[in-house]
């Protein structure tokens, strides 16, 4: 069962802790890795902001145009068939490509299309703070990618 980690809705209450930041210098410095091993450039990194709760690149190469999402609380990427439109939710994931090995070498896991499209109700989400839960039960994301990508404010 998938087990769906503290900080993934990108909240946290008032009273709680604040959740450490992923590195975006880390980010961008994996995109321009990932980018020269393709022969290709980062063409834009929008940053994470209140909303949507993660980093997102656009890497471009001959044949290829991949956008890359990157979690701004933990350390995982996912990638998506078309560039993010605000507050638009992401449905379009798509697995994570043969090069995307250096993203790995930076530190982060690489996220399946498999695992972001699973049902919200198979699993676990024992771990999710209570700011976090409010959260999924006013905007009610479908799959685990509606929850870890999200542009909830």
């Amino acid at each position: 069962m998938i087990r769906v980690a503290r900080g993934a809705t990108g909240f946290w209450g008032h009273d709680d802790a604040a959740l450490p930041q992923v590195d975006v210098v880390a980010f961008k410095t994996a995109c321009h890795a990932v980018a020269r091993s393709i022969r290709g450039t980062v063409a834009e990194v929008a940053p994470a902001g209140v909303t949507p709760n993660f980093h997102a690149a656009l890497i471009t190469a001959p044949g290829i145009r991949s956008s890359v999402l990157c979690h701004e609380v933990l350390p995982v990427v996912a990638f998506a068939a078309s560039p993010p439109r605000a507050g638009v939710p992401l449905t379009n994931f798509a697995s994570p490509p043969a090069w995307a090995d250096a993203f790995e070498r930076g530190g982060f896991r690489l996220l399946d299309v498999d695992e972001l499209s699973t049902p919200l109700a198979t699993v676990d989400t024992s771990e999710l703070a209570e700011a976090e839960l409010e959260q999924v039960r006013y905007w009610r994301p479908s799959t685990v990618g509606e929850l870890m990508f999200n542009w909830w404010d």
